[in-house]
């Protein structure tokens, strides 16, 4: 997977074939581009499984723009379940 300079995601199938490395051609990997970001380093990142992306997108319409956004990001989830339901004996 990779960004295109207009900001559209692209993947492509690829393989190994004895010491040369193929790939087809590049296809969108969804037709919407990612939001434009200034100075950003990147505005998306692959999943281990490389089945999930998680990305910055613009807002759908224009009320949305100015519209406050919030992304939560829970760390340690089974040990925070645990604290907050104890184990039964």
């Amino acid at each position: 997977m990779f960004e295109t300079t207009d900001a559209l995601i692209m993947s492509a199938a690829y393989a190994f074939r004895g010491n040369s490395f193929v790939s087809e051609k590049p296809r969108p990997w969804s037709p919407k581009p990612l939001a434009n970001l200034v100075n950003s380093v990147r505005n998306f990142d692959l999943a281990r499984d490389g089945k999930r992306i998680a990305a910055l997108m613009p807002a759908e319409t224009p009320e949305e723009e100015g519209s406050q956004s919030r992304v939560v990001f829970l760390l340690h989830f089974f040990d925070e379940l645990e604290r907050r339901v104890p184990a039964r004996k």
